[in-house]
């Protein structure tokens, strides 16, 4: 049976110390969301709703950890879009 796809994904890479991936991964990984998506890139993919809420996570762990840049892209597939 097909998995249907992700309502939201969001892709990020961090720039600065690796404290703050370290940070990020850690506040992101009880969510169940979090993938690594390549090198030096996150992925957060699933439900809108915890999507942006662990993204809003992950972004407030990163700053607090010293990130400088921060690149965040965001897909949502046509069929799951509002």
């Amino acid at each position: 049976m097909p998995v249907p796809p992700a309502e939201l994904t969001a892709h990020f890479t961090i720039e600065g110390p690796e404290e703050a991936r370290t940070a990020v991964v850690e506040a992101v990984s009880a969510t169940g969301l979090a993938r690594e998506a390549g090198p030096g890139e996150l992925m957060l993919a699933g439900a809108q709703e915890a999507v942006l809420a662990a993204l809003g996570d992950a972004l407030e762990a990163a700053l607090r950890a010293g990130a400088r840049g921060l690149d965040v892209r965001l897909e949502a597939p046509k069929e799951s879009r509002w």
